[in-house]
C-alpha cells in the first residue's frame, strides 16, 4: 500500500513540474501589429519624345520599290538633320519587302512589291515634336505608329512619390492606434510597389498629309505622366 502511495505521489509531482516548465515566458507573448497601405501621386511633364514611323513604297518591281524607298528614307532623314536633329537619334527598326497577292477562282495573282522602312526619332526638345513630323511627312515619310513619350530623369519623382505613400501609411497606422486606446511602436516591416506611365498618342497619317496640304501644322500635346508609389507598412503597437 505505501509502494502505490509513493509512485502516486511521484507521479503528480512530474506532472506538475512539467506544467512549471511550460509556463510561456514574456519574450514568447505575440506582439500585437497594425499592417497599413499608403499612396503618393506625382505628376511629371514629359520632355522626351519617340516618333515611330515608316517610309512604304510600292511598285511592280522590286528593284524599283527598294530603289524609291531608299530615296525616300534619306531625304527624311537628311531633312531632319537640316532642321537640327541629330543623326544618332534617327534609329532604323525594320525593313521589310513583301508582295502583294490576291486571288481569282483559287488562284494567286501576283502584285506589286511593298518596301517598308520602320524608323523611329528621339526628339529632346518636346516643343519641336510637330516640326519633326511635318519635315518627315514632306520628306517621305507615310505611316506613324505612334508617339512615346517619357521623362528623363525621374528618381526626383519617385522620391517625392515614396514620401508621400510612408507619410499617409503612417498618419494611417497611428489613428488606428490612438482610436484603438494604443500607442504606436516601431516600424516591423516596409514593401514597396510601383506603377504609372505616359499614354501614348496615336496619329492619323491621312489626316497629317491633309493638315500639311492645307499648311497646318502637326499640334502635338504631350501632357503628364503619373508615378505612383504605395507602400504596405506594418507597425508595432503598445
Amino acid at each position: 500500500m505505501k509502494k502505490h502511495f509513493l509512485a502516486g505521489t511521484i507521479f503528480l509531482a512530474a506532472i506538475f513540474s512539467s506544467c512549471v516548465l511550460q509556463k510561456p515566458s514574456e519574450d514568447s507573448k505575440q506582439s500585437r501589429t497594425v499592417t497599413v497601405s499608403g499612396t503618393g501621386t506625382v505628376g511629371v511633364q514629359a520632355d522626351i519624345a519617340t516618333i515611330n514611323m515608316a517610309v512604304v513604297t510600292s511598285n511592280r518591281s522590286v528593284v524599283e520599290a527598294s530603289r524609291l524607298n531608299a530615296e525616300a528614307v534619306a531625304k527624311v532623314r537628311a531633312d531632319l538633320i537640316e532642321a537640327g536633329h541629330s543623326a544618332d537619334s534617327i534609329v532604323t527598326d525594320g525593313y521589310t519587302i513583301n508582295q502583294d497577292v490576291s486571288y481569282r477562282n483559287g488562284l494567286p495573282i501576283r502584285g506589286d512589291y511593298r518596301v517598308s522602312n520602320s524608323m523611329h526619332i528621339v526628339v529632346r526638345n518636346i516643343s519641336n515634336i510637330g516640326n519633326a513630323i511635318d519635315i518627315a511627312v514632306n520628306a517621305g515619310a507615310n505611316e506613324f505608329s505612334s508617339i512615346d513619350f517619357s521623362v528623363n530623369d525621374m528618381e526626383g519623382a519617385l522620391r517625392e512619390a515614396r514620401t508621400q505613400a510612408v507619410k499617409q501609411a503612417y498618419e494611417a497606422a497611428n489613428l488606428m492606434a490612438k482610436t484603438a486606446g494604443a500607442e504606436l511602436g516601431q516600424i516591423v516591416s516596409i514593401a514597396e510597389e510601383r506603377n504609372g506611365g505616359f499614354r501614348s498618342v496615336m496619329n492619323n497619317s491621312a489626316k497629317m498629309a491633309m493638315d500639311l496640304a492645307a499648311g497646318e501644322s502637326t499640334m502635338v500635346s504631350p501632357g503628364k505622366q503619373i508615378v505612383s508609389v504605395t507602400v504596405s507598412c506594418v507597425y508595432e503597437i503598445q
